[in-house]
């Protein structure tokens, strides 16, 4: 058996090597600040919360199904006075005018859920295009407005699905919190999440579909609670515009 003796300096040395390795490995791969649109580790971003906002948060609400749970939801936000942004799908915009009328009556933001609810990074770009178009006709034909705001159904997306919805002139939303709604895990539960775990400048995510049966009634409470914490309530588009999106 033979053994190499190495002197401190060559040791020294090999860490100086090793380390330099380890930067350009890490320079290769495009390591960059999250701002939604450039690469984190070689990957596009949605946007899920605004930096340098310091009272501000956006509650939203994704609805793809029923006409039960709206109605309720909007009720609530009209008596407290909250404008808040709905991403709605294609299908559901078609076939509830008259509800898409009331959200823009009430004074919130129209944003794209998309048309098929489909995970759209199993999607060639193509039908990825297909996909947004086919909502965003059905969401201006319903509510006046071209929708410049995507979230991607199931929150689904891959660098294609974000490369192309900029394309298309959207920004891409995803969330800071998710309020866990959907499980329908009771109000209490929805409630304390919220007020525990929203920071400032977060995009809250909640649904206005009639699968989640407990959201209106979570709502006051959580309306109340974050304002008591010092949040003023606003859309999407009124939370970017309050800061930099690089978080």
């Amino acid at each position: 058996m033979y053994f190499v003796t190495v002197s401190r300096r060559a040791r020294q040395a090999i860490r100086i090597f090793v380390l330099l390795v380890c930067a350009l490995a890490i320079a290769r791969l495009g390591v960059a600040v999250t701002t939604g649109e450039l690469p984190v580790m070689g990957r596009l971003e949605p946007i899920r919360k605004v930096p340098g906002v310091e009272d501000k948060v956006a509650l939203t609400f994704d609805v793809s199904w029923g006409e039960l749970t709206l109605p309720k939801v909007l009720a609530v936000l009209e008596e407290y006075d909250v404008k808040c942004t709905f991403f709605l799908s294609g299908p559901w915009a078609a076939s509830h005018p008259d509800l898409v009328a009331e959200i823009v009556a009430d004074g919130h933001e129209i944003a794209s859920h998309g048309h098929r609810h489909v995970n759209l990074s199993s999607l060639k770009e193509e039908e990825i295009r297909q996909n947004l178009e086919q909502a965003a006709e059905a969401i201006e034909a319903a509510s006046g407005r071209k929708p410049d705001l995507l979230r991607p159904p199931n929150g689904d997306y891959n660098d294609l699905v974000i490369r192309t919805a900029q394309s298309m002139g959207y920004k891409v939303i995803h969330w800071g919190l998710d309020s866990h709604d959907w499980m329908n895990p009771g109000v209490n539960y929805i409630v304390k999440r919220v007020l525990e775990k929203t920071r400032p400048g977060d995009v809250v995510l909640m649904h206005a579909s009639d699968t989640c049966r407990q959201t209106d009634q979570a709502l006051p409470a959580i309306i109340e609670g974050l304002v008591s914490q010092g949040f003023v309530l606003v859309t999407v588009s009124e939370l970017l515009e309050s800061g930099s999106e690089d978080g």
